[in-house]
């Protein structure tokens, strides 16, 4: 399967107290002597999903039997938060052993300060064992060194409403045509056809992503890269298509709480949702059977366009102050491992990123085969797509354009977005 990379980027802000990282009792080793503990610690996390803590504590009863060190997470509500969290506490004896964070250029950034262990020893260890795709290696690395282990993989999907689809007569679509048809027919039968919110301020971004990305991957990867231009004209055809589902009603209201997205799927108000894999959890957990909904990668805009899906992967680091950093490393090493595996994905209801460990959710499985068979390039989502203050910058500007979404408004946020580009792009380079 080919695989396209342009390393990463996050959103950062926010304030919070420092003391949610407090280092405590039982970050230390058998032998209290913190970072040197090599076994029986009990590693702590930070993290900002809430939904992943039983997941932490399954993998981490799997380590412990294969490592002797086990997980104790704890969730930070905010992903703003837990973003300033977890810069604040990285160079201080308040850091946990390990982190969740976000590949590619967020990545970087953080590895940039040399606040994180390399991991290239873990990393080579598990592509020797099949463990791990060697291609996706750009994507937690830095400088030729890896400093992340990913933590799934996740596939960016159309959730349908089965009944709905049902109800009204509709195919699952394999052309951009079959999928306006049936957003189109939704609509006429008084339900919303598409999720769509900037309430959440990361999720202004997706709808941008998808449509260019099925637009044009190739140009979707360049501008990514600083290579191309947010004024280019595949650029303002993508925000023309965006303007236009707009203007044929088939979104969500802007300010739609992004929580209230799980209910408004299931009861069949809104028929389709993007969203990762990792969202099949909500879903889960919220009642859904196979019965109930499925998914579907969203059809390229022109045919014979190259097929392309966008993929996501959070990743686990180690600061060099752990207060357990050999532990940490030594469960890393096996984090990948088809056991420990096995308990994380039944867990969170999503893809391991280890490709040996099968999936019995039967929409997970439908995803991969769909994958399989498209062999689509594989694009890192626009989120973790470029330096973190450029995307910061530019989800805000999309989060504007979707309360006036219309034609008139294309041309100035698209020039403020690449106003931005240019300044960011030459700040990141002059770090380099």
């Amino acid at each position: 399967m080919k695989h396209r990379r342009f390393l990463t980027a996050l959103v950062a802000a926010g304030a919070v107290l420092l003391g949610a990282c407090a280092q405590g009792t039982e970050t230390r080793g058998d032998d209290g002597s913190g970072a040197g503990a090599g076994s029986g610690a009990t590693l702590t996390l930070n993290g900002d999903r809430a939904d992943f803590v039983p997941a932490y504590e399954a993998a981490g009863a799997k380590l412990a039997e294969i490592t002797g060190s086990g997980i104790r997470a704890r969730n930070v509500p905010s992903t703003e938060n837990y973003q300033q969290v977890i810069r604040s506490s990285l160079q201080t004896s308040s850091t946990t052993d390990l982190i969740k964070w976000w590949s590619g250029y967020r990545l970087q950034d953080l590895a940039q300060t040399g606040g994180i262990e390399d991991l290239s020893a873990e990393w080579d260890a598990a592509v020797e064992k099949g463990w791990v795709n060697p291609e996706t290696e750009a994507s937690f690395s830095y400088d030729g060194k890896v400093y992340a282990m990913p933590m799934y993989k996740s596939y960016w999907v159309i959730y349908y409403n089965k009944q709905v689809y049902a109800d009204l007569g509709l195919s699952v679509p394999t052309t951009w045509d079959e999928f306006l048809g049936n957003a189109e027919k939704i609509k006429k039968a008084g339900i919303t056809p598409l999720f769509a919110t900037q309430e959440a301020g990361w999720t202004s971004f997706i709808w941008f992503g998808e449509i260019l990305s099925k637009l044009d991957p190739d140009f979707y990867v360049r501008l990514m890269n600083g290579e191309a231009s947010y004024t280019d004209p595949t650029a303002r055809e993508a925000m023309e298509i965006w303007a236009d589902l707009y203007a044929r009603g088939y979104f969500t209201a802007p300010d739609t709480a992004w929580d209230n997205e799980p209910a408004l799927f299931a009861e069949g108000k809104v028929a389709m949702v993007p969203m990762g894999t990792w969202r099949n959890a909500i879903f889960v957990e919220n009642g859904l059977t196979e019965d109930d909904y499925g998914a579907f990668i969203l059809p390229m805009v022109k045919e014979g366009t190259e097929p392309s899906v966008i993929v996501e992967s959070g990743i686990f680091a180690v600061p060099k102050n752990a207060p357990n950093k050999d532990a940490a490393k030594k469960a890393l090493g096996e984090w990948l491992n088809p056991e420990v595996q096995k308990a994380w994905v039944e867990k969170i209801n999503d893809i391991s990123a280890n490709p040996s460990v099968g999936i019995e959710n039967p929409l997970l499985t439908s995803v991969t085969e769909q994958v399989g068979e498209a062999k689509p390039t594989e694009l890192e989502r626009y989120w973790e797509a470029s330096p973190p203050a450029l995307i910061e910058g530019n989800v805000q500007d999309l989060a504007a354009f979707m309360v006036d979404p219309t034609p008139a408004n294309i041309d100035g946020t698209l020039q403020r977005m690449q106003d931005r580009a240019d300044t960011e792009w030459a700040k990141w380079k002059g770090r380099e």
